[in-house]
């Protein structure tokens, strides 16, 4: 049965742009930070190939569904979803998968916006220490290290703390990144986020393989090539054995590609029936992919260069990274070009994240143009902030115990309830968010995608040149993603909470 649409939605102006907004989606801190160090720790390259094969048997079949299911139903994330149940003869209850999405999406942009707050404001310290070096050598100033007037390794990865000591300032830096953030996605898909991408990621995409050429030059190519690349059997054989291969491979690509939030559903909502969706959504999968193994050729070089010991997460920017600039010629210039490069990524995830409940907000296509459009500004606004009072009390769950009780430091909102329990408010919801939310609507995005819609209505959508092709997509939607993607639900939550 074919979905009756009123063409109201607002569209990508082109291939090209929704390629660059969608990349701009799926990189983001993790890609620079996350995924190498793990490579690395988890068999080099033997997980990098399990990796791969996980992003293209599981998040790219998933991908394609989310935003198949998006341009077929057309109007909110959720209407979207409800339509298109009803004209296959579904029940209109599959709109939850929508809410399921939609709040996490809220969820990981009200912290998600603090971490970048952190960013910007050492982008901030960047610059200042470079206009420090300046006024006290005058241009010799740009060839120093990073914190070249700072005592030891010591007070340099002190700052951190002093940061999380700084209530103020988190909030600061936060309310300056939201605020950008909810402008930028006032105006709309293509005059906010589609023109945001379009500047932001080929500056980034600049940076990034200039810092790697820069990196690979300087640093210890070798020892980072081994790092990242080197079978590690030994490691291998370890995850497999604890199961933590499952989440490092599957659920790295799986998240990175932004499915499970309707994001991608949200995208697919403005995609063109000339764009080919099989293969944008392969193009993006490839990209994603490389800015992640470059990520780890732009930073691993410069730690082991100086001896310096590889760490996972924040861990990596905020500790051994800065004492890596602190010790390299034009360390403060590579250390400001990385951080810009990092707040770009952050900004292009953000906005995406930002633009499903955005687009909840501006109402079904059943609605006449100049009230969505009202609806969506007005929305949007009091969305951001929401998003940055929550914010606020994320930041203050960050500020360290020793630096006084501010209640939100130390309370723990969900008790001990699994995945979210004995936790401050930034990490509950950051377990709830990717340890059930995300997982679960993966799970029911496939099973949506490979169940209840007809095999026509996704034939025709999907628009493969060989019906091998869509056969292939097809028995991965319904049998290997769900079964993949369930067992990382089953995983993050009666599993993981308990592992050391």
């Amino acid at each position: 049965m074919a979905v009756s649409r009123s063409g109201k939605d607002e569209s990508w102006s082109g291939r090209a742009a929704f390629i660059l907004a969608a990349v701009g989606s799926a990189v983001g801190i993790g890609n620079l930070v996350r995924f190498p160090y793990v490579a690395g720790e988890s068999g080099g390259g033997l997980f990098v190939i399990a990796y791969l094969l996980a992003v293209f048997a599981i998040g790219l079949p998933v991908l394609m569904a989310e935003l198949f299911i998006g341009r077929r139903g057309g109007g909110t994330p959720i209407a979207a979803i409800v339509r298109l149940a009803k004209a296959d003869g579904a029940s209109p209850a599959w709109g939850i998968m929508g809410w399921i999405g939609m709040l996490a999406s809220f969820g990981i942009v009200t912290f998600y916006s603090v971490i970048a707050g952190w960013l910007l404001y050492y982008a901030w310290v960047m610059v200042g220490d470079i206009a420090g070096n300046i006024g006290a050598s005058g241009l010799a100033g740009l060839a120093a290290p990073a914190f070249a007037s700072v005592g030891d390794s010591t007070e340099i990865t002190g700052i951190f703390g002093e940061l999380l000591s700084n209530p103020g300032k988190m909030i600061l830096f936060h309310g300056i990144f939201i605020a950008v953030s909810t402008i930028i996605v006032t105006r709309g898909v293509k005059g906010g986020i589609e023109k945001a991408a379009t500047w932001l990621m080929p500056v980034f995409f600049f940076l990034l393989v200039a810092l790697a050429v820069i990196s690979l030059t300087v640093g210890d190519a070798g020892a980072a090539l081994a790092f990242l690349f080197q079978p590690d059997f030994q490691a291998l054989a370890r995850d497999i054995a604890d199961g933590s291969i499952l989440v490092n491979a599957v659920g790295q690509a799986f998240f990175s590609l932004s499915l499970g939030s309707v994001l991608m559903l949200t995208y697919g909502i403005y995609l063109s029936r000339e764009t080919s969706i099989p293969g944008a959504a392969t193009t993006v999968a490839f990209a994603d992919t490389g800015v992640a193994m470059i990520a780890g050729l732009a930073v691993f070089p410069v730690v082991f260069q100086f001896g310096l010991e590889p760490a996972g997460g924040l861990g990596l920017i905020f500790g051994p990274l800065l004492l890596a600039f602190n010790q390299m010629p034009f360390g403060a210039l590579f250390g400001l070009a990385f951080f810009i490069m990092a707040v770009f990524a952050a900004l292009t995830s953000a906005i995406s994240l930002f633009e499903v409940p955005a687009a909840w907000a501006k109402g079904d296509i059943t609605l006449d143009e100049a009230t969505r459009n009202k609806r969506r500004l007005i929305g949007t606004i009091l969305i951001g902030l929401a998003i940055f009072v929550i914010g606020v009390f994320h930041a203050l769950s960050q500020v360290p115990v020793e630096a006084g009780d501010n209640f939100f430091n130390t309370w723990q909102p969900f008790g001990t309830l699994p995945v979210i329990g004995d936790r401050t408010l930034l990490d509950a919801i950051d377990g709830l968010t990717g340890n059930v939310l995300l997982p679960l609507g993966g799970f029911l995005a496939a099973v949506f995608a490979g169940y209840v819609v007809t095999q026509s209505a996704s034939r025709e959508e999907l628009g493969f040149k060989q019906e091998k092709h869509y056969q292939r997509w097809r028995f991965l939607i319904r049998y290997v993603c769900p079964a993949v993607v369930g067992l990382i639900l089953v995983y993050g939550i009666a599993i993981a909470p308990f592992l050391n």
